[in-house]
């Protein structure tokens, strides 16, 4: 019964492939041009920009991806070294420990660090060389998280300028050959042709904008971060100036002491009343 039913679908494939060939030929055809090589022939000579952005918007969100961590900017066990030689007004000990750990968060200390001079603690001083560094040491990383941004504001532009070209073609076509035949054809090619790079222009715009945003928030958390470690360093430097570090607690007894004892001029005890 199988061998029967297998003939038969045979002998009506071969009939059918005899009486309509040109069917058997355009279903070939159709199957064998992809949606790569659509995309292709659509997007035409945009078909550049556009891989260029999505290499480059790709290659950005990995590289902020793992350069834009805290770990990456500020790392407690390398700062608290650092707070104990200032601690004990070891300025040349504090600046070997930031060349020593490249960060950007010990660069911007040493900036600071580098305005102590002749052992004169100016604080004015102090902050400006701070503010500078980190001015400096920050730019950088946030310039390839603005890349993101970039290409999220061309890419649709391009898709524009294709969209516009599409339909200006659309628009000759029908001028020269009107309506019908042929020149539909190529009218619908023309349009389609638009469409892809609209549509290419935000595939590529959406996820870097997406991105851009998550990386600049989650930066501005790291540099809210790096400042925190600059004024604890400056209050550092103040409280070991006046040597809060090494008397504060003995003070703090002392005072305790004082406020428990009686005033003078008073008997520690009061005698009885006399009966």
């Amino acid at each position: 019964m199988k061998l029967v039913q297998s003939r038969t679908l045979l002998l009506l494939a071969l009939l059918f492939s005899v009486l309509f060939p040109e069917m058997l030929v355009s279903v070939a055809q159709a199957q064998t041009k992809s949606f790569g090589s659509q995309l292709v022939d659509a997007l035409g000579i945009f078909i550049t920009p556009f891989a260029i952005l999505v290499v480059g918007g790709f290659t950005l969100i990995i590289y902020n991806g793992i350069a834009i961590r805290r770990k990456a900017f500020v790392k407690d066990d390398v700062v608290q070294p650092i707070m104990q030689e200032l601690q004990n007004l070891n300025i040349e000990g504090a600046k070997a420990l930031c060349d020593q750990y490249k960060l950007p968060v010990t660069g911007v200390l040493k900036g600071g660090l580098e305005r102590i001079q002749d052992d004169e603690l100016d604080i004015e001083s102090i902050e400006k060389g701070l503010e500078e560094t980190s001015a400096l040491e920050l730019a950088k990383p946030f310039t390839w998280i603005n890349m993101l941004n970039t290409i999220g504001s061309i890419a649709p532009m391009i898709g524009l300028l294709g969209t516009v070209t599409g339909m200006i073609g659309a628009f000759n076509v029908l001028t020269e050959s009107g309506m019908g035949g042929e020149s539909s054809k190529q009218m619908a090619g023309n349009i389609g042709s638009a469409l892809w790079t609209t549509a290419s222009g935000l595939v590529v715009a959406i996820p870097t904008l997406i991105a851009y945003f998550i990386y600049k928030t989650k930066f501005g958390t790291i540099v809210a971060e790096v400042n925190r470690v600059a004024g604890e360093m400056v209050f550092t430097l103040v409280r070991a100036a006046r040597g809060g570090f090494e008397e504060g607690e003995d003070q703090e007894e002392y005072y305790e002491e004082e406020a428990v004892a009686a005033p003078e001029g008073l008997p520690e005890e009061i005698p009885p009343p006399a009966q």
